[in-house]
């Protein structure tokens, strides 16, 4: 690994977006914020998660820190965030966003110490797309008192859960040969 590529703006908007979410997370409370703005944030937080990624592939910008790195800060973010917001969602909406994210962070952990390549799932990407819409939508519900979360979470988590149980079983039955 090269300790150059930490220079490598994949790298460094990852690294932005970890740096920006604990501040974010440490000096304000969800409540606190403008339902737009934090709307925007967690938008902006959740279009970051992709961005990275599309810069390296799209300009040949991939490195061995950035294969670590962002799927690291991409749990680690996403996990913060969900706690940070733990308060506008139902405990069992929180509860189910919490045993996925750490049953794939054990097994992005997995791939990490296995040093074997996974490829990125299309289904995974839009699977978070579609979380972190939900998230909005509850952020949103919040200030509307609005009962549409009733027809999108259910849905949301369920392709959530599909998604990483294809994952998890793409590893065993991938790493056990």
């Amino acid at each position: 690994m090269r300790y150059k590529d930490i220079l490598l703006p994949p790298n460094l908007i990852t690294l932005f977006r970890l740096v920006a979410s604990i501040y974010l997370f440490q000096n304000f409370q969800p409540l606190n914020i403008d339902t737009y703005l934090l709307v925007t944030t967690i938008a902006i937080i959740g279009l970051s998660d992709s961005l990275d990624g599309i810069v390296a592939r799209r300009f040949n910008m991939v490195s061995e820190l950035g294969v670590i790195l962002d799927p690291f800060v991409d749990r680690t973010v996403f996990i913060l965030l969900v706690l940070w917001l733990q308060e506008i969602f139902p405990s069992a909406f929180f509860t189910a966003l919490i045993v996925r994210e750490v049953l794939v962070l054990l097994g992005g952990i997995y791939v990490i110490l296995s040093k074997k390549p996974i490829e990125v799932s299309k289904k995974g990407k839009l699977a978070t797309v579609f979380m972190f819409i939900t998230i909005c939508f509850y952020v949103l519900e919040t200030s509307l008192q609005t009962n549409l979360m009733d027809f999108i979470a259910f849905p949301a988590m369920l392709f959530y859960y599909f998604v990483a149980l294809e994952y998890l079983y793409y590893l065993k039955f991938n790493y056990e040969q």
